[in-house]
């Protein structure tokens, strides 16, 4: 096993607020050589690495997050105190361009960069999918696109972009001709959607299992014929298969 078989959901999310700066140089620092971040659009159009529409779970904030602009956004604290009290109260919310710099730092690492859905309902397919691909443009080499929504990765492909993974929560059509005509590098599947007789050698693409909570788990899968994992406890994850730095 490598650490290249391990992918840190939203960062080190076990300790830091998630799809935060500081959950992800975390994750690096413990070993990650993969992270996985989500992006919704402020009201003008920038990407944020968040996974809600909603502010109120990670800023206790009321609203969402494309009723605020860049420069307001950049003033709220994504602190996710409801499960981890006190001790972030002024972290900061992250732009994907923060990530940018992070990628540009840290070279061996890769990062899985998933379109939510909620932001293409909201302002559509080509806002979202340009902001994101321009935004990406000096690491993209390093940067996977992920979504449930594959119309919106079948842009970016027309538009250039070259390396892709689907996300699934139900278990996929593998003949299907999205996922054919895209050509993605791995397939995401929701742990809890697997068919227990399911075969992964048989499969035309990698298959990467999420959410992942321990060794034991993590191990039944590689047997299972997992390409990789994906886990909020990735620095745990990587001492025990004494993969951490």
């Amino acid at each position: 096993m490598q650490a290249e078989n391990f992918v840190a959901h939203r960062g080190w999310r076990k300790h830091y607020p998630e799809n935060t700066l500081i959950a992800f140089e975390k994750a690096i620092e413990a070993g990650a050589v993969n992270i996985e971040l989500d992006i919704q659009l402020s009201a003008d159009g920038v990407p944020f690495v968040f996974h809600d529409a909603s502010l109120m779970r990670m800023c206790q904030r009321e609203g969402l997050i494309w009723e605020h602009n860049a420069a307001e956004l950049d003033s709220f604290y994504a602190s996710e105190s409801y499960r981890l009290g006190d001790a972030f109260l002024r972290n900061p919310m992250c732009r994907l361009s923060d990530i940018v710099t992070l990628l540009e730092a840290h070279p061996k690492v890769n990062a899985y960069v998933e379109i939510k859905e909620e932001s293409l309902s909201q302002f559509g397919e080509q806002i979202v999918v340009d902001a994101v691909i321009n935004t990406l443009r000096s690491v993209a080499s390093r940067c996977i696109l992920i979504s449930f929504e594959l119309n919106a990765l079948h842009l970016a492909l027309h538009e250039g972009w070259k390396r892709f993974g689907a996300v699934f929560d139900v278990w996929p059509d593998w003949q299907s001709t999205a996922l054919v005509e895209l050509k993605p590098e791995v397939i995401f599947c929701d742990r809890n959607c697997v068919p227990v007789d399911a075969d992964f050698t048989t499969l035309p693409w990698p298959i990467l299992i999420y959410e992942v909570g321990s060794k034991v788990e993590a191990e039944t899968w590689f047997t299972r014929g997992a390409a990789a994992v994906e886990s909020f406890l990735i620095g745990e994850l990587l001492a025990e298969f004494s993969l951490d730095t």
